[in-house]
Order: C-alpha cells, then sequence, then structure tokens
C-alpha cells in the first residue's frame, strides 16, 4: 500500500505483532524466514484468519526469546502475508512483503501473543531540488563504490539503485538490501523524513567502506605475511633436499673441522 491517499484514510487497526530478531523489513521489500516460537506462530494464524495483515518489528534484544511489548521497537512495518509454507523442524516458513511505516500507540494485550494498536506514520514530502538530485547521484556513486570493492550485490539490485528518484524510496532500497547490523537498519526505518533518510544512510554507507577498507588491508598484510612464511619454508625445504642430493650434511661446522 504506497498509495498516500489509501494511508491517509487510515487512522489506527488493531493488528497482531510479529517480533523480528535481528531483522529489519521496509515498505516494498518482499522477505522470506522461518517463524518457530509459539507466540510468533500464534500471531501468523490471528493474522491469517481475518485479513492476512501482520505488524513485523525488530526486537531489541537479541537475546530475548519471549519479548514484550515493551523489548520491541515502536516503529516497524504493517506487511502483508503472500504465502505460509508448514516444515516440521523449522516451524513455519512466512513469505510477506512491507506495506507501509507504522507506528504503535497502544499494547492491547500480551498473551498468547502480542496485539497491539498502531496508525501509520507521517507521510513527510519535499520538494526536488538541484540539491536533493545531486544527494541522489551521490549516494548512487557510494553505493557503487561499496559494491565495487566490498561487496557482491545481485546485479537486479544495483539497477533497482539506478532506477531510483526518490531519496525516501532510494534510502529505503539501499538498505534493505546490503548487509548492516540490524540497529543501523532501523535507525533508518524510523527516519521519517527522505531526504534525512537518505543522508543518515550516506553517513552509515561511508563509515560501512572505511571499516571495510581496513579488513582488506589487514587481511591483505595477513596473507602477504602468510605467503612470505610459505616462500621461506619452500627455501628451505629446496636447499635441504639440494644438499642431501649432494650428500652434504646439515652441519658446515663439522666440514670445517674435518677439512682442517
Amino acid at each position: 500500500m504506497n498509495n498516500n491517499l489509501e494511508l491517509e484514510k487510515i487512522e489506527k487497526i488493531t493488528i497482531p505483532v510479529l517480533a523480528l530478531r535481528g531483522l529489519v523489513i521496509f515498505p516494498g521489500m518482499l522477505l522470506q524466514f522461518d517463524v518457530g516460537r509459539k507466540k510468533s506462530i500464534l500471531a501468523l494464524s490471528k493474522a491469517m484468519e481475518e485479513d492476512q495483515q501482520i505488524f513485523l518489528v525488530a526486537q531489541k534484544n537479541l537475546n530475548d526469546n519471549e519479548p514484550t511489548g515493551e523489548e520491541i521497537y515502536k516503529i516497524g512495518i504493517v506487511a502483508k502475508i503472500k504465502q505460509v509454507i508448514r516444515h516440521t523442524d523449522e516451524g513455519i516458513r512466512l513469505f510477506a512483503e512491507g506495506m507501509y511505516r507504522a507506528k504503535i500507540q497502544s499494547v492491547v494485550s500480551e498473551s498468547p501473543f502480542i496485539l497491539v494498536e498502531v496508525s501509520p506514520t507521517e507521510n513527510i514530502t519535499y520538494k526536488e531540488t538541484h540539491k536533493t538530485e545531486a544527494l541522489i547521484r551521490y549516494t548512487q556513486s557510494l553505493f557503487e563504490e561499496y559494491i565495487q570493492n566490498y561487496a557482491r550485490i545481485p546485479p537486479d539490485i544495483i539497477i533497482g539503485v539506478v532506477q531510483k528518484k526518490d531519496c525516501g524510496e532510494l534510502a529505503d532500497y539501499i538498505t534493505a538490501n546490503i548487509s548492516l547490523d540490524y540497529e543501523k537498519k532501523q535507525q533508518i526505518l524510523e527516519e521519517l523524513h527522505p531526504v534525512k533518510r537518505l543522508e543518515k544512510l550516506n553517513e552509515i554507507l561511508k563509515n560501512e567502506i572505511q571499516v571495510l577498507s581496513i579488513e582488506s588491508q589487514i587481511s591483505e598484510k595477513a596473507k602477504e605475511q602468510i605467503d612470505e612464511n610459505q616462500r621461506e619454508y619452500f627455501l628451505r625445504e629446496q636447499m635441504r633436499a639440494i644438499s642431501n642430493e649432494l650428500g652434504e650434511d646439515d652441519n658446515p661446522q663439522g666440514e670445517a673441522d674435518e677439512l682442517r
């Protein structure tokens, strides 16, 4: 649901919650993942009984097996359940599509699953200017640097980045498709102003490029050291083999004494 007029008609809805561990979803994003916790399965069943909509939101602490309404972030995504595939060991595999950002207004209940009242977040518009166009181009160049040197990204994702001409959509699309800590992704999700969202992503991308550059340097130095050690070992083995072929002793001092 990307139509602004449709979103404006929605004030509040009561919806079951599926808490995500280390995962953040964005509008327009298709996501497939396994659901194994009892509360999550019950929330999913309730959503399937009604309009197949569920509130996907990240939990704050990854080690928490039973997060409460206070232990999940306030802003998440109302998603449409596309498909549910039942498994025996992993639980249930869910295929869902992010629809729109929403904010928790109140927790209705926490048993047998978390049920909350949410409302769509404010839809902030911005005026397209030369500055915003330059910002989009700069972000695309940063993304290009990121993938050329440090990451493998499918070609269709790269094409998608080139095609995005809206600050907010570009920020969401890139964040959804690169490997980032879930807390950083949550920061992007919670930034409602499209221009500020893209600026925030740029800071994260620049930092990632610097860190990955240092990692690459450390890896290269380690490889060089290993190669040098292997080379020295190989040369020593060659010298030992040549000495053995010549019938020479490994003790040059003994040979000197014998000659003397």
